[in-house]
C-alpha cells in the first residue's frame, strides 16, 4: 500500500491504484467507518498526498467515486467530493461543503459550506461562503464560472459569469438567482408575514426626533 508506511493516519490510507489519466494520483482506502455513508475497507477517491484530505478523525470530510483532490488542495471539515468533482492547485474546500459531477475549485478558490453541482466551476481567487450561523448557503450548477465573490442564499446557474471584483452577497431570507443574465429572487414564506415587535426605546425615540428635525 502506498500509505502503509504511515501509521499516523488512522482514518484512510493510500492505495497502490492509480488513476488511469494521471498515474501520480492514488485511491484512498478507509481504515475505519468515517460519518455515517463509509465503511472500513471501502475504497474512496483519489489524492496526490495525504495532505490533499482531512486525517482528523472525528472529520467526516471523504472522497467518493472518481473524486480528486490534488495539487494542494485540501478538503476538510465534513466536505465531500462525487462524482468526478476536482479540487486542484491550492483550492480549500471546508465546512460541509459538497462538491459533485464535474464541479471544480481550482487556483486558489475558497469553498465554505456551499454545493456546486454539473459542470460548475470556482477560480482564481474566487470566494463561495455560506453565512454562518444562519444556514444560509450558495448554490452553483449548470456551467457557470465564479471569479469573484459569492456570499449567502444565492443560486448561479447557466453560463451566468462572476467576474474578478464582483461581490454577490445575499444576507437576506430571501434567495438571489443568478441565471445568465437574468436575475430573479425566491421569496422566504416568512417575509409575508407580519410579526409583533418591541416599542422602540427611549434612545430610538430621540434618535427619530432629531432625524425628522434636520
Amino acid at each position: 500500500m502506498k500509505g502503509s508506511e504511515n501509521t499516523m493516519n488512522p482514518k484512510y490510507e493510500i492505495t497502490d491504484i492509480a488513476h488511469e489519466k494521471y498515474p501520480f494520483l492514488h485511491r484512498i482506502r478507509a481504515l475505519r467507518d468515517v460519518g455515517i455513508e463509509v465503511r472500513a475497507g471501502d475504497l474512496g477517491g483519489f489524492v496526490e498526498g495525504e495532505f490533499n484530505l482531512s486525517q482528523e478523525q472525528e472529520d467526516s470530510s471523504w472522497l467518493f467515486d472518481h473524486a480528486i483532490a490534488a495539487g494542494c488542495a485540501c478538503v476538510d471539515r465534513d466536505s465531500s467530493l462525487r462524482g468526478e468533482a476536482i479540487a486542484c492547485g491550492q483550492a480549500y474546500i471546508t465546512q460541509r461543503s459538497a462538491l459533485s459531477g464535474h464541479a471544480r475549485a481550482e487556483d486558489s478558490a475558497y469553498i465554505r459550506g456551499a454545493v456546486l453541482r454539473e459542470y460548475a466551476r470556482v477560480s482564481g481567487t474566487a470566494m463561495v461562503l455560506n453565512t454562518p450561523g444562519t444556514g444560509q448557503y450558495p448554490k452553483l450548477s449548470g456551467h457557470c464560472t465564479v471569479y469573484g465573490t459569492v456570499a449567502g442564499a444565492v443560486e448561479v446557474t447557466g453560463t451566468t459569469v462572476i467576474l474578478w471584483e464582483e461581490k454577490i452577497r445575499n444576507t437576506t431570507r430571501d434567495t438571489l438567482v443568478l441565471d445568465g443574465t437574468d436575475r430573479a429572487v425566491i421569496r422566504h414564506p416568512s417575509a409575508e408575514e407580519l410579526r409583533p415587535s418591541r416599542p422602540p426605546s427611549e434612545a430610538q425615540k430621540k434618535a427619530r426626533k432629531k432625524e425628522r428635525e434636520r
